[in-house]
């Protein structure tokens, strides 16, 4: 059955056992299993890996200049551990934080590792200083039971916050009036003292700098002073043998494309190995400087610890644009992104500030995310001849599925995101995954994780795709975007292909629009490249043109200069995308 013949309406994945499901729509392979799992945390990982190298540089901060190194990670996540470990937090609480790119983001990572707690590094881009997504994303965290038709909090939310040098404030300017404006408890507390009633088990705040005093928080030298106690710290040390790599160790939100953002719980074991076998993927040199855009990111604090020699830089911002990318591969003459997005390797191929910067010293870009345009790629050869392209396939509750180099990006239906990664079982028409990397839940909500998950294992990731007999898996977007027009169904990704090489074409997005007699109608969203005009009939003859099959054949375009985004700013948001199109068009639900 071809998968563009499969609609949510007509597929039922809730009931059936994936045995059934092989042998009726889905086709089985399972990964290489040869290559052994390791059974780690980070707080050992840490400790061997400064033992062995303990001057290497690991990271490299452009907005502060530091330069820190493994020796100077341990030294300080033993200090934070045993200060954390003062002030009341223990194996199984929840520390969050939300700082820029600075050397404290990665002491707290493996800090948090060390204690046995579960680490909660906010992003940016979803809360920002906004209070209200700042107070959702606290409560979200809470874990919730069923208790017959009620639903009752069983704790384990945030016990310490942390916060302070968020983009666009100066050091720490800014965050006391935000601390008091989102917690006015604190201006009348002691540090460690705080009682919030909302908010019952957030009993800490941590400020970066020194101006926490006399607003009822800690600093974050306070902590670290607390916890230069040395029996403090053997506590910290004999703690790591009681430690399991398969607890809970970080929280992070899906991107909300599908609804309201979840938070899903992920184990030291999947991230551990999953960045593992993600390093072997990408092939980067172990000297050197690979830039990382993205430190609020699970795998960034680890990336080093599997090749010590690679020194990883973070930009300055922690959303940064192309023009910082870029510019930060030219000061520093990274010679790989170790991670980029789709939608920001996009931007930086397009930007036009493009030709003005020395992108020389590149050798590798590993593009993650969703399916990678072939027009991207082919735009990836012209501008950087020698730049090796790698994509690949993960989501956060299914963490490096499939990867690829470039060169086997074909043409067609589908976009080939790569061969399963060692050790996953997957199974194509909605794409199903089990295997070591899969997330364990979706925190406080049973409901949603039982909705996701079968009973044998099986995570549905909502995904349409194709596995071969090799393998190699071929990916076609969401099954709810999937249009249903005259009684047939058309994924957005076979209409955007075709479209994406017109010459005039930046980028394209499909979605649907209401249409009394065809169900859904096909309404291209078009973004044009700089300096370039068209309108619908000449799109129209372009699809004439290249052949496109009538079905699949737009029934509008529309032209925008930019789509809207999901919270993390990482994906294109489908869905106000299509009322951006119907108020364009003029269109209306009862239409």
């Amino acid at each position: 059955m071809d998968p563009l013949d499969i609609h949510p309406a007509k597929f039922n994945t809730s009931a059936v056992h994936h045995t059934d499901r092989m042998s009726d729509v889905m086709s089985y392979i399972r990964g290489r299993t040869d290559v052994p799992l390791v059974e780690e945390t980070f707080g050992q990982l840490l400790d061997d890996t400064a033992a062995r190298w303990p001057d290497t540089e690991a990271y490299l901060f452009k907005r502060t200049g530091a330069r820190i190194t493994f020796a100077d990670i341990q030294e300080k996540a033993n200090r934070l551990a045993a200060g954390l470990k003062a002030i009341g937090t223990g194996r199984g609480d929840v520390v969050a934080w939300l700082i820029g790119h600075r050397p404290e983001w990665i002491y707290l990572y493996f800090a948090v590792a060390k204690l046995g707690a579960i680490a909660l590094p906010f992003q940016e881009a979803r809360v920002g200083r906004s209070e209200e997504a700042m107070n959702n994303a606290l409560k979200k965290v809470l874990s919730i039971v069923k208790m017959g038709t009620a639903r009752e909090a069983t704790g384990a939310g945030v016990k310490v916050l942390i916060m302070g040098d968020i983009s666009g404030v100066d050091q720490t300017d800014g965050t006391v009036p935000y601390l008091c404006s989102l917690f006015p408890e604190v201006k009348t507390t002691e540090p460690g003292m705080l009682q919030i009633e909302r908010l019952p088990e957030l009993t800490g705040i941590i400020m970066l700098g020194d101006n926490a005093a006399g607003i009822g928080v800690c600093s974050m030298d306070e902590v670290l002073k607390i916890g230069s106690d040395e029996k403090l710290i053997a506590e910290v040390t004999t703690l790591q043998d009681q430690l399991s790599c398969h607890d809970t160790f970080v929280l992070t939100f899906t991107s909300g494309s599908t609804g309201q953002p979840k938070c899903a719980e992920l184990s030291t074991h999947s991230v551990y190995n999953s960045v593992n076998f993600a390093v072997k993927g990408i092939g980067t040199p172990s000297a050197g400087k690979a830039l990382y855009p993205y430190l609020s990111f699970h795998f960034a604090a680890a990336l080093p610890f599997f090749i010590p020699g690679c020194t990883f830089v973070f930009p300055a911002s922690t959303t940064p644009s192309s023009v910082e990318i870029m510019k930060t591969i030219q000061e520093e003459r990274c010679h790989s992104v170790a991670t980029m997005f789709v939608k920001d390797f996009h931007g930086l191929l397009h930007d036009p500030h493009f030709s003005e910067y020395d992108l020389s010293s590149l050798r590798a870009v590993f593009v993650t995310g969703n399916a990678t345009p072939k027009s991207l790629l082919d735009r990836a050869a012209d501008v950087l001849p020698e730049v090796k392209v790698i994509v690949s396939y993960g989501l956060i509750e299914f963490l490096g599925v499939a990867a690829a180099p470039s060169d086997m990006i074909g043409e067609g239906k589908g976009a080939t995101v790569g061969k399963l990664g060692p050790h996953v079982e997957g199974m194509g028409g909605e794409i199903w995954g089990r295997g070591y990397n899969l997330f364990k839940r979706y925190r406080g909500d049973e409901e949603k994780t039982a909705k996701a998950m079968a009973a044998d294992g099986w995570f549905k990731t909502g995904d349409l795709g194709v596995l071969d007999e090799h393998g190699v898996l071929r990916l076609f977007g969401r099954i709810s975007d999937m249009i249903i027009r005259n009684a047939y169904n058309v994924h957005p990704s076979v209409v955007e292909a075709p479209l994406s090489k017109h010459p005039k074409v930046q980028d394209v997005r499909v979605v649907s629009v209401p249409d009394p007699a065809s169900v859904e109608e096909i309404c291209a969203c078009i973004i044009l490249k700089e300096g370039q005009s068209a309108d619908s009939e000449e799109m129209k003859m372009f699809c004439v043109e290249i052949g496109m099959v009538p079905i699949e054949m737009p029934g509008y375009f529309i032209f925008v200069d930019e789509f809207p985004v999901v919270a993390t700013l990482r994906k294109v948001d489908r869905k106000k995308l299509r009322l951006v199109a119907m108020e364009k068009l003029g269109l209306t639900e009862e239409t």
